[in-house]
């Protein structure tokens, strides 16, 4: 773990060096816990840890490493190439409100910029302003996977709550609409007045049987239908979709979740489309003890490593 820690040893950058080949990696390490499940704000630094072991797929050395799964050369030079690490916004000692400024500030200069963005958080307060400022031309096409979903919708006249589900806020605010959305698998079954005005809308719900029934190539042209309805197509993918032997990374587990193996080919999936920007939440590394985490952080950036090989063109093996 020594030297400049960055997300797979990639190169570290600056905004002002970003062109619109570049897949910038951000963190945004902050969290509305308190008390004994605090935690979310080192989800950043955790995962760039953890991303270490994998940092050959970005070392230029190794231009044919081989995918042990599948037993074959696949050429990831494209991710030295293209994929930097910008670091964190800068958010120590930030009051909230302020602090969700500056994520929606920085993530707009790195869409102007052209470059695509992962964004690495904690908890799902970063989602809204993250969204919004990627949302460059709005409103934005949105595929959320595992998360939060809103019970029965209140009136439009009473305000939205930041305790409400990021997807709320956003229907809310007309940074998405319905008719551009995809939920997958998510944490909780909707209400269903929700259900039924978004999917009367043109919003698709996807249950982790449907997710888990369907094929590569089937969810790949799910996320570019979804990808062809806005100007852009932002993913909002959170812990709480995998399935209960791995809930020692998240505050908000759920029963009968997705297998690491469905994760990893339906990120892959949604990597082919053009997504501007994956937002990544969930993860609290201080849960369940060193070597369940650790676990399943690994494994965590095994689907990560999928999304980067979808988005690169790169070959990705079935298992």
């Amino acid at each position: 773990m020594a030297g400049d820690l960055t997300f797979m040893r990639t190169r570290r950058a600056t905004i002002n060096d970003l062109h619109p080949d570049n897949i910038a990696v951000l963190g945004a390490p902050i969290e509305g816990n308190v008390g004994l499940k605090s935690g979310c704000r080192f989800g950043p630094d955790a995962l760039r840890e953890t991303s270490a072991y994998f940092g050959w797929h970005a070392n230029p050395q190794f231009s044919r490493p081989v995918e042990i799964d599948a037993r074959t050369a696949v050429d990831t030079s494209s991710i030295n190439d293209r994929v930097v690490d910008i670091g964190d916004v800068p958010l120590t000692g930030v009051p909230k409100a302020a602090a969700m400024t500056a994520i929606r500030a920085t993530v707009q200069d790195v869409r102007r910029r052209g470059a695509s963005i992962i964004l690495l958080g904690g908890d799902d307060d970063i989602v809204l302003p993250a969204v919004a400022g990627g949302a460059v031309e709005e409103p934005s096409a949105f595929i959320q996977i595992g998360g939060r979903l809103p019970g029965n919708m209140a009136s439009e006249s009473e305000p939205t709550s930041a305790l409400e589900p990021p997807i709320k806020q956003l229907l809310a605010a007309g940074i998405i609409t319905p008719g551009a959305s995809m939920v997958i698998a998510g944490a909780q079954n909707p209400g269903i007045e929700f259900a039924q005005h978004f999917t009367a809308s043109g919003g698709k719900i996807l249950g982790r049987r449907d997710v888990s029934e369907m094929t590569a190539a089937e969810m790949a042209e799910l996320a570019t239908d979804i990808a062809r309805r806005a100007p852009t197509l932002q993913v909002h993918f959170d812990l709480s979709a995998v399935k209960p032997s791995l809930h020692g990374m998240t505050e908000t587990p759920s029963f009968g979740g997705l297998a690491v193996p469905t994760i990893r080919t339906l990120l892959g999936a949604i990597g082919q489309a053009p997504v501007s920007n994956l937002v990544v939440t969930g993860l609290n590394p201080t849960l369940s003890g060193l070597s369940v985490v650790k676990t399943g952080q690994r494994l965590l950036v095994t689907t990560l490593l999928s999304f980067l090989y979808g988005r690169l063109g790169l070959q990705e093996a079935d298992g």
